[in-house]
């Protein structure tokens, strides 16, 4: 599946940047290195054929925002996901506002890194070749099945749905809703851990960390972290290209489904690629 995606894997870090690219090509990637944003140029500028860059925020010289402008100027639909640590949350939502497709914390799951970068290219291949799918629809891809929160939940109990369970799909976003199953917020993964690190500032947390000592998170209700904008949403009948566009256009990887007012689901821009390829063989 991962046959062909030539990958570019920027880190001053050499240990991490050899290790990474190693797991990457087990699983089928085709991967390059460098160790910092100026070799990262040269390289992109000697050979125009990667389909993502990987780029780490934090590196001497030039760092991951200043070379991820530099790439965007000179291969402006070049699809780059930043790597970037537990303290720099911020710089991360910086870099998807100069253009990266998305970021992801350090130390990064393998498996979850391996996902973003087949994302990134599915996201530009729609971009540059529009697709119609007018027979899809949303109920058919439709996760129905789902824990609820709500706002006067602990925080241990997003962290226990956040854990991966075989055969469920990554979370990336949590939704809060009321009794009625109507929307009121959500969580996401980098709330839980800037929680917990404030409450630990004199120790750097991860998101293993916190799977490992849930009593890192402090004692306070959902509801006083969570982000009470209404996300997109979509309902089941609404075809799979609409959805899949107004996804890739405000950047979201996981989207509401919504029936009456209330929330039935969710849908992930992955499974939508993977249906519709799965459908077309």
């Amino acid at each position: 599946m991962n046959d062909g995606i030539r990958v570019l894997l920027v880190d001053d870090e050499e240990k991490f940047v050899l290790n990474l690219a190693r797991l990457l090509r087990f699983r089928g990637f085709e991967v390059a290195t460098a160790l910092d944003g100026y070799r990262a140029l040269e390289v992109l500028g000697g050979k125009s054929g990667f389909d993502v860059v990987v780029l780490d925020v934090k590196m001497p010289g030039m760092d991951g925002i200043a070379t991820l402008r530099r790439i965007k100027k000179i291969q402006p639909d070049m699809a780059i996901i930043m790597l970037t640590g537990h303290a720099a949350l911020e710089t991360g939502i910086q870099s998807i506002r100069e253009g990266a497709f998305d970021y992801l914390m350090k130390p990064c799951d393998i498996e979850d890194l391996s996902e973003k970068i087949r994302e990134a290219c599915e996201v530009e291949r729609i971009r540059q070749r529009p697709i119609l799918w007018p027979r899809h629809l949303v109920r058919e891809i439709t996760w129905p099945s789902f824990i609820t929160l709500n706002t006067m939940d602990p925080l241990q109990k997003a962290l226990e749905v956040f854990m991966r369970e075989v055969g469920m799909p990554v979370k990336e976003s949590l939704y809060i809703l009321d009794k009625e199953d109507r929307f009121e917020g959500t969580i996401e993964r980098r709330d839980l851990l800037r929680a917990a690190q404030e409450k630990t500032p004199d120790r750097r947390l991860t998101w293993e960390d916190l799977i490992r000592n849930p009593a890192l998170l402090p004692e306070i209700t959902l509801g006083e972290i969570m982000r009470p904008d209404h996300p997109i949403a979509t309902d089941p009948e609404e075809n799979l290209t609409n959805a899949a566009q107004r996804m890739i256009e405000h950047n979201v990887r996981c989207m509401p489904v919504i029936e009456n007012d209330k929330v039935k689901g969710f849908i992930r821009l992955q499974d939508i690629f993977q249906h519709v390829e799965y459908e077309t063989e």
